[in-house]
Formats: structure tokens, sequence, C-alpha cells
């Protein structure tokens, strides 16, 4: 699974097609997180509280884009999640998803989810 945010305008892009921006180019961050990882987000319930919570449209092999308003709320969602016990596995991740919310709300552009 990757993780992108757009660290200003630049690097956000806007797909006419399918409606929905994505990032490409720089600025830009990136996170890079295997197969084993993205199997312990989904056992810790991540992509359940995505869809349920977010309209998040991925899934294994999907990509969605949290606006900066979204972002706001996946910020929220991270810092109560942060608060209960997880595994070691999911908290370095969570934890770079705070870190890229905080940037997307900070820069106005949002997070690309490629699952």
């Amino acid at each position: 699974m990757w993780l992108l945010v757009a660290l200003d305008d630049r690097a956000l892009k806007y797909d006419e097609a399918y409606k929905i921006h994505y990032v490409d180019g720089q600025p830009a961050a990136e996170y890079y997180f295997d197969e084993k990882t993205a199997q312990a987000l989904e056992d810790d319930g991540f992509l359940t509280e995505m869809w349920d919570k977010f309209d998040a449209m991925f899934d294994w092999g999907d990509f969605d884009f949290f606006e900066p308003d979204k972002c706001v709320k996946f910020r929220e969602w991270l810092l109560d999640r942060m608060k209960r016990p997880m595994n070691d596995t999911v908290r370095p991740v969570y934890e770079k998803m705070l870190e890229f919310a905080n940037l997307a709300i900070k820069c106005n552009t949002g997070i690309a989810f490629d699952f």
C-alpha cells in the first residue's frame, strides 16, 4: 500500500474521467508498507472503519483520495484510535498516517491511498 500527500498544489492532479484527485510529481511525500502490514491493518479493522466512517472506496487493489476536510476527520479518528491498544505492526503506519493527515491539512491538499 502506498500513501502519498501533496505538499502543495503542484503535485495535486485531478482525473476528469474518475472525478478524483491524485498525487503525482513533486513536492510530495510518500510512504510504502508491504502486504503483511496491509493485512495487519485489515485485521485491526482499518478498512471496515474507513468504509463505515469515511465512505472510503479503497479495498485491496483500490485507490481513494481524502480531501483536506476529510483529512481533518481522519486525523480525529487516528488520534482516537491511537489511544487504544494495537499491535506493533500497525502503530508505525497509524503514526505515518497521522503525520500525512497533518501535512494535508496544513498544505490544503489531501492524502492518496493506494491499497
